[in-house]
């Protein structure tokens, strides 16, 4: 390459580098010291990288493959997504002609990133020897990591949800507002021991063995066992993972085994359904069906529409996943049958599954326009001064919890209520599609919205004053300290990218199309990723309000997938597990 030509390729980068960082800067935050040092350091990465990539530009193998149009929309499309997904507050952008270079700067450098990025993925293939009891380090190198935030916050952390739970188990009077077949599983551990360290102590276990089996399956492609390894100390120190391992919720062992659901369906993918062939992987199967189908409400739904598109898929092998499809369907019939009528299990209420519905429904009412028929069923269903009173733009929970609202009567009218709120919602489409936005902002928005926008994270306490005694208590007053500064520090500086479930969606989504790029298995490697993703659609329907619990399934998956990309592309065989 000659002289001149060196010159003017570093000059094209300087200028493109520059543009760039200008209007990903503008499009985030105004120029100030902090940013002006953040754009420097971008404008260095952005300059070399550009450099390097023009100089490369022929040997990019991403480029030679074909690809559908399905490919070549995803790759124009989820930047649009990543902006609107991250969009601060833009006041300090002044003009619309500026708003508007600053939207498409940004635009050009997202699609540019995700190309480089795709391109990244494709070449890469961490190969290495396997360890004959990796299996054992996957598994302890989190228990380690998470037992110290069972030393620091002992025994655990609890909120009314769980201590509500906690007093199922002990009074054996079942209610199905927390799936009950979870709260059995909570009876039968404290008959161990009377401790929430118990039930901490379990998902610790549950939740570093599924990991385990994950890195092994991975491991088993080819992957290096170092890399698996040093990425499991990683998962250990990841907060969420660490505070919600010893956090009393339902959510937390349902969102680890609808984790290992996409493990067992990763396994199948790799394998073209031969993994389906051996006994054993159908007994984990069958018990990590039956899991994500009992241990939250809306478990069986993504079930249900996984199992078909596994049919479909893997219709080869159809009979074990037809034998596991009925099988799940009759337990599950005849638990929720004449087992929960035994055990006088009560339903849940109605209103549980309402939240989008009665969010939509408040904002009309406090800023919409209603006709006269419409006011008076709502009003029968809560005082119209009440609906305005308790509405929260980003939470349904005050206006469900009131006192004063009926799902009695919405249940005993349900046609009219359904009725009502359609057209509700057709006279004024704005305000409801403002109140899905509000209230689901915690499932596509990473960046956290204006007050009274708000994220609920974690908790590092049992709840102060309950009626059971329980208390935390303080083993070494130093480590929890220390652990309490450690999520501290990284909500406040990494609110965005770890406590943010948006995050985690956005980053499954990425690579699960980098997947696709890569191994060329067609559609195939979205079911990998697929009950997740149903979840999210699910729990999007009926949020009740902004918490990182309902949206967890999406850590461990996002974290595993990072290390699926490290199969090589070039790695053909087939394991027979």
């Amino acid at each position: 390459m000659s002289n001149s030509n060196v010159l003017i390729r570093g000059m094209v980068s300087v200028v493109a580098s520059f543009i760039a960082t200008a209007g990903i800067i503008s499009f985030y935050e105004p120029f100030y010291k902090f940013t002006m040092i953040i754009g420097f350091i971008m404008f260095c990465l952005f300059a070399v990288t550009i450099y390097f990539v023009s100089n490369k530009y022929d040997r990019f193998e991403i480029l030679k493959e074909s690809h559908n149009l399905w490919s070549l929309l995803f790759i124009l499309l989820f930047p649009i997504l990543i902006m609107i997904s991250t969009a601060p507050d833009q006041s300090h952008i002044e003009t619309t002609i500026m708003q508007i270079v600053t939207y498409l700067i940004t635009y050009v450098v997202y699609v540019g990133l995700l190309l480089g990025l795709i391109e990244i993925i494709f070449r890469l293939n961490v190969k290495g020897s396997s360890l004959k009891f990796s299996f054992l380090i996957y598994f302890m190198i989190p228990v380690i990591g998470w037992a110290l935030y069972l030393i620091a916050f002992y025994p655990g952390t609890m909120t009314p949800d769980s201590l509500a739970q906690w007093g199922q188990a002990h009074s054996y009077e079942w209610n199905n507002w927390h799936p009950i077949v979870h709260t059995w599983l909570l009876t039968a551990l404290l008959q161990l021991w009377d401790s929430p360290a118990i039930i901490s102590s379990f998902q610790i276990l549950i939740m570093a063995l599924i990991w385990a089996y994950s890195m092994k399956s991975i491991e088993k492609k080819g992957v290096s066992f170092l890399a698996l390894a040093l990425f499991s100390i990683v998962a250990a120190a990841w907060p969420v993972l660490g505070i919600f391992s010893i956090t009393l919720w339902k959510d937390i062992l349902y969102s680890f085994v609808l984790f290992l659901f996409c493990v067992l369906i990763f396994n199948m993918v790799f394998t073209r359904g031969l993994w389906l062939d051996k006994k054993r992987n159908l007994i984990l199967l069958l018990i990590t069906s039956l899991a994500v189908v009992f241990f939250r409400h809306n478990g069986f739904p993504v079930f249900l529409v996984t199992g078909v598109f596994l049919f479909i898929v893997f219709r080869k092998h159809w009979k074990p996943l037809l034998l596991n499809f009925v099988a799940i369907i009759g337990i599950y019939l005849i638990v929720t049958g004449p087992v929960f009528s035994a055990f006088n299990v009560e339903p849940t209420e109605l209103k549980e599954a309402l939240g989008i519905p009665t969010q939509q429904i408040a904002n009309i009412v406090e800023n919409g326009e209603m006709t006269q028929e419409q006011k008076e069923y709502i009003n029968e269903v809560m005082p119209l001064e009440i609906w305005k009173k308790y509405y929260h733009p980003y939470k349904v929970d005050p206006l469900k919890f009131s006192g004063e609202y009926d799902d009695v009567y919405i249940s005993e009218t349900f046609g009219q209520f359904l009725k009502v709120w359609s057209g509700m919602v057709i006279q004024n489409p704005g305000l409801a599609i403002e109140a899905f936005l509000r209230e689901t902002s915690v499932v596509w928005q990473m960046h956290e919205p204006e007050e009274p926008g708000y994220t609920s994270k974690y908790v590092t306490n049992i709840y102060l004053n309950n009626e059971f005694g329980l208390e935390n208590k303080v083993i070494d007053e130093k480590l929890t300290k220390d652990m309490r500064e450690y999520l501290e520090d990284s909500q406040e500086n990494f609110l965005t990218t770890i406590w943010r479930p948006a995050s985690y969606l956005l980053t499954i989504l990425f690579l699960t199309f980098a997947a696709v790029m890569k191994h060329g298995k067609s559609g195939s490697i979205w079911l990998i990723a697929l009950p997740v993703l149903l979840n999210v659609g699910s729990v999007a329907a009926s949020l009740p309000a902004q918490e990182f619990r309902y949206l967890f399934s999406n850590v461990p998956l996002a974290l595993f997938l990072i290390a699926v990309m490290w199969i090589g592309r070039d790695d053909k065989r087939v394991l027979y597990e």
